[in-house]
């Protein structure tokens, strides 16, 4: 049984002031999860409809059952890059991404996101499909298990964790989040003043891996760019600074003309896109309800031609 407290949606008063401009218009909330965002896009609407996908199973179950009187809502199964199949004839006047992990699923050991909830280590956002993390870690080579941990971790301390990894599997096969997060803690011990677990990082790389996070944002963004209104804004949360920086430059690139001719005199701005405003973050208030909410960003964009 899924208990909703789990998932505190962030931004709620933020999103629903950016995205609904129309209150009878179009909307995609393409991350779910629990229904949060999407309950409170449904209390505004006023003869509008909402379309909500999220790829988590478990999510989808909740959400059919959470909303099944609600008419003005169609729920689907969907990775972002399935949007563009499954919703090739829908233009939307809003779009909604909360990307990242919800609390649910770090608070539920099953899942294996966390090194703080001892069970399998698992990360992936659909236990249907694809190969676990346990399986990855345990037949990778230290190059490669080093390299994701610097490339989706920005872990400074990647060849060592990798090295420590490589050497604990010549003695068992690692299984559960509490076997990684000790090697990890054996090989770069926590300093009484550390805010951050040493595993924070390793554990964000490897998800962020076995899900295809980052490509699946660029697919995201791309379906926003090519289903969005003229008039219709989209809302990216996202609560890292790779997520961050791929959303910024995306929506930085698209609402301005291209850089490469700038400095050339009397060129219209033929861009499609403008920015609505700079990166929006939690209050203080919103902090101390949800510390979770802390490092969340949201930017918005508006389609304009």
């Amino acid at each position: 049984m899924i208990n909703e407290s789990f998932h505190i949606p962030v931004l709620t008063e933020e999103v629903i002031h950016y995205l609904l401009l129309k209150k009878n218009g179009t909307y995609l909330d393409a991350t779910s999860g629990f229904g949060g965002h999407s309950a409170a896009i449904l209390e505004q609407l006023v003869g509008g409809s909402l379309i909500s996908t999220d790829q988590d199973p478990e999510a989808i179950s909740y959400l059919k059952s959470k909303f099944k009187s609600q008419e003005r809502l169609s729920i689907h199964q969907a990775r972002f890059s399935e949007l563009d199949k499954l919703l090739c004839d829908n233009d939307f006047d809003g779009i909604l991404a909360d990307i990242g992990v919800s609390s649910y699923q770090l608070n539920t050991a099953k899942r294996g996101f966390s090194f703080m909830k001892d069970g399998p280590l698992d990360m992936r956002m659909n236990q249907n499909i694809g190969e676990d993390a346990s399986s990855w870690l345990n037949n990778a080579s230290e190059k490669e298990i080093s390299n994701i941990l610097w490339k989706y971790g920005e872990e400074r301390k990647a060849k060592r964790i990798a090295k420590a990894i490589i050497e604990a599997r010549n003695n068992f096969k690692i299984k559960s989040t509490k076997e990684l997060a000790e090697i990890i803690l054996e090989e770069v011990p926590r300093r009484f003043n550390d805010k951050k677990h040493p595993a924070t990082k390793t554990f964000q790389a490897i998800r962020i891996f076995i899900n295809n996070e980052l490509e699946e944002l660029k697919l995201l963004l791309d379906f926003t760019s090519k289903h969005l209104k003229i008039g219709g804004r989209a809302c990216i949360i996202s609560f890292h600074s790779l997520e961050d920086r791929m959303v910024k430059q995306f929506f930085r690139d698209h609402s301005r003309r291209d850089p490469r001719l700038s400095k050339l005199p009397n060129l219209a701005d033929d861009s499609s896109f403008k920015l609505v405003s700079r990166a929006i973050k939690p209050s203080d208030h919103e902090i101390s309800i949800n510390p979770r909410s802390r490092s969340a960003k949201l930017r918005v964009i508006e389609r304009i031609r």
